[in-house]
């Protein structure tokens, strides 16, 4: 069970199933509105790619989570407490609870370096997810951003990743 503590790594993680690995390939932005690809809509087959990539990316994001948790753990650190470091570091005006001696500081520092790693690692399984399928990143999420837009096709996917 993740807790409060993995919040944002959670975030990142969940947030990567579609947005990591544009991030890692991610072409420079346009500087005039394209409505080229974008607009097109995914055929059957690019749907059930599509699927079955999400599907494999929330496998890897289960395990990232709890390889995360583990992380921090390992080090000696709660999730909670990770969490109100965390915290601390986001929003050095916040007047802290407790503070932070100094052996804590370096386990949670030791920890964050974990997570970058399992997030890097997690990030590029994605990306091979994404192809594994037969997509390249870029489709992946033009067909990310036609389901959002389209609800009938949202809940095509979510059945299709139910199976």
């Amino acid at each position: 069970m993740i807790k409060n503590a993995l919040a944002a790594f959670c975030t990142v993680a969940l947030l990567s199933a579609v947005h990591l690995p544009a991030q890692a390939q991610k072409p420079p932005a346009p500087t005039a509105p394209s409505s080229a690809p974008t607009a097109a809509q995914p055929s059957k087959d690019e749907v059930q790619k599509f699927a079955g990539a999400i599907k494999q990316i929330l496998t890897i994001n289960k395990v990232s989570e709890a390889q995360a948790v583990q992380a921090i753990q390992g080090e000696g650190l709660t999730p909670q407490r990770f969490d109100e470091i965390y915290k601390l570091q986001a929003d050095p005006k916040a007047k802290p609870t407790t503070q932070v001696p100094a052996k804590e500081r370096q386990s949670y520092d030791r920890a964050v370096a974990k997570l970058v790693a399992i997030q890097k690692d997690s990030q590029t399984k994605m990306e091979k997810a994404v192809q594994d399928q037969g997509l390249n990143v870029q489709r992946f999420n033009q067909i990310f951003e036609a389901i959002q837009k389209n609800p009938q096709l949202k809940q095509e996917v979510q059945q299709l990743i139910r199976k």
